[in-house]
């Protein structure tokens, strides 16, 4: 596959920020933030809704333009560890000519040339102190007529509910539907957790993602877990557990059998190292545990996590048994301990904070494993006016970067999961007969799903 950039531009916003929003303070959560992009691409195959390719670019950079105004820090840059200096820099916009069929491109999506369509490398620690734009885009013309829009989105501003936010709101521009543009609220987040000077915060707040800094060389691998896979695994996770038993969720199903087999691969390597214990983490969205409609729009890293340690965990696991402790730990991210954070300016230095976090555990060299879902976010409703996306993909190739995370992303068919590892663990996982009795390895994308 040759990608030729066509162009690359800034696109300012359409009207310029008020002094009064000069400055946008950032929260508690974006401080803890690492400072890296994380990406979603986004295909749209050739509609008959699909204009000539120079109306559509005129199209994307102008709602781009108006899309800003509204999202105005995300024009700016970070000007110290507290805030982003709303200064209308802008955002860096390109776009890319493929001389490929989109068809071709995804049966089956090539993982090892998707970075490709990104405006930058992704998930690539950079130093605090650099001074980087908050959102890159690259629009990718395919031979058929297709597109494809990667997004960098830097994690000090947006998590990825934010960023659907901002999309819904672009999109919305772009079609021409302003009654439903997503009104952002800058605000609530900075107010409700306000930044504090971590001096003397407990070592596990601090610590526990310690080992997650260290890069090695891994691989991403997509797996789908379509609707009946999903479906048997619910019902073999409560199989011992009686008649009325409530079916666990997707996610905990999902997740709980996907880090039963990636622990077993891990540890293939680390038999000589069984007393490492072994860490997961969840990533808990704190919008839908709050009970508070005000966050429901607010912009920024409204996110904690939930860990869980699992111990003796071997290929014979019952996945009822994963499911429970998930279910215990996540359940403990509630509303209750939330308002802790919002009210209570100690409960960082707090003992119930500590073990929560897990305090003391970095200094035994845990291995770690980090979950986090795009599901029901609104990502597959993106239109900018050809129907709404055929695939949303994340990322792939082979690259320096954090290993055993994986990004869950809702599609038509399922659910996918999108697993990064070192290569050698991941080609185990691969292997393994069990995990593929349900999760299929990188299949064709469907081009006769309905996208309205």
């Amino acid at each position: 596959m040759e990608i030729n950039i066509t162009s690359i531009e800034t696109i300012k916003p359409s009207s310029p920020t008020s002094e009064e929003h000069k400055t946008y303070k950032l929260c508690l959560f974006d401080v803890f933030q690492l400072n890296t992009y994380f990406p979603l691409i986004l295909f749209y195959h050739k509609t008959n809704e699909m204009q000539e390719f120079s109306n559509v670019s005129t199209q994307l950079k102008n709602s781009l333009s108006k899309a800003l105004t509204i999202f105005y820090p995300l024009c700016g840059r970070r000007s110290d560890i507290f805030s982003i200096d709303c200064n209308d820099e802008g955002a860096i916009y390109m776009e890319a000519s493929i001389n490929m069929e989109m068809e071709e491109f995804l049966s089956p999506p090539k993982l090892e040339l998707i970075n490709k369509l990104l405006p930058c490398e992704p998930n690539k620690t950079q130093p605090y102190n650099e001074i980087l734009p908050q959102i890159l885009v690259q629009v990718n013309i395919f031979k058929c007529g297709g597109i494809a829009i990667g997004l960098c989105n830097l994690h000090t501003i947006l998590d990825a509910y934010s960023c659907s936010l901002f999309l819904k709101t672009w999109s919305s521009i772009c079609k021409g539907s302003n009654d439903e543009i997503c009104e952002p609220n800058f605000s609530i987040a900075s107010s409700a957790f306000p930044p504090r000077n971590t001096i003397g915060v407990r070592a596990g707040v601090m610590n526990i993602n310690k080992g997650l800094e260290i890069e090695v060389k891994c691989s991403t691998r997509r797996f789908l877990f379509d609707n009946k896979s999903i479906n048997d695994l619910k019902v073999a996770s409560t199989k011992n557990n009686g008649i009325n038993t409530k079916l666990p969720t997707s996610y905990k199903v999902v997740t709980s059998f996907i880090s039963k087999h990636m622990i077993v691969a891990c540890m293939k390597e680390f038999c000589d190292e069984s007393k490492r214990p072994l860490v997961v983490l969840h990533v808990v969205d704190m919008r839908r545990r709050m009970g508070d409609s005000l966050l429901q729009n607010s912009i920024g890293n409204l996110i904690w996590p939930a860990l869980m340690v699992c111990e003796n965990v071997n290929k014979d696991t019952n996945i009822s048994d994963m499911v429970k402790i998930l279910e215990d730990e996540i359940g403990k991210v509630n509303e209750e301990l939330l308002l802790k954070l919002k009210n209570d300016p100690r409960f960082l230095w707090s003992d119930e904070c500590a073990k929560l976090m897990l305090e003391g555990m970095e200094n035994e060299n845990p291995i770690s494993f980090v979950f986090t879902s795009w599901g029901n976010m609104g990502f597959k409703e993106i239109d900018f006016g050809w129907g709404k996306p055929l695939w949303i993909a994340q990322r792939g190739g082979t690259k320096e970067t954090i290993p055993n995370t994986v990004v869950l992303m809702e599609t038509y068919e399922g659910i996918e999961a999108w697993v990064t590892m070192a290569d050698k663990h991941l080609d185990d996982l691969g292997n393994d007969t069990e995990f593929l009795k349900f999760a299929l390895l990188n299949p064709n994308i469907n081009f006769n799903c309905v996208v309205i």
